[in-house]
C-alpha cells in the first residue's frame, strides 16, 4: 500500500488485488469533521463500492464516524473528533476543530490540569 501526504491530508491508493483496508485503516485517512461520500472513498482506495460501504457501516456501528442521508443525494460520512481524557481528573472531552492553529487543548476544561 502506497501512503502519500499532501498538505496533511493522507491519500491512499490500492491496487485491485491488494487485501481490503480494516475499519481502523479506512478511519485514519479521514479527516475529524471531513464530509467524504462512499464514491469518493471507493476511488481513493480503488476497492469495490460494497467493501467501502461495509467497512464505513461498521465504522458508523462503533460510533467513531456518522453518516447522514439527505433526500435525493448521497449519503455523507464524517468522522467524529477523538475523545480525550484527562489524567487527573477523569473526565472525558471532544476538541472541536475551530481552527488549525487554535486546536490544541493544552488544559482539562473541568479540573485546568496542563494535558
Amino acid at each position: 500500500m502506497e501512503n502519500d501526504e499532501v498538505q496533511g491530508a493522507p491519500m491512499t491508493k490500492r491496487e485491485t488485488d491488494s487485501p481490503e483496508p480494516s475499519p481502523d485503516e479506512l478511519l485514519d485517512t479521514l479527516e475529524p469533521f471531513e464530509p467524504y461520500t462512499t464514491d469518493e472513498l471507493t476511488e481513493t482506495f480503488t476497492i469495490e463500492r460494497s467493501i467501502i460501504r461495509r467497512l464505513l457501516d461498521k465504522l458508523t456501528e462503533e460510533q467513531k464516524i456518522r453518516k447522514k442521508k439527505p433526500p435525493s443525494s448521497p449519503t455523507i460520512w464524517i468522522r467524529e473528533p477523538p475523545v480525550n481524557r484527562c489524567n487527573n481528573c477523569g473526565r472525558e472531552f471532544e476538541v472541536k476543530f475551530i481552527h488549525s492553529v487554535l486546536s490544541s487543548v493544552q488544559f482539562c476544561p473541568r479540573c485546568g490540569n496542563q494535558l
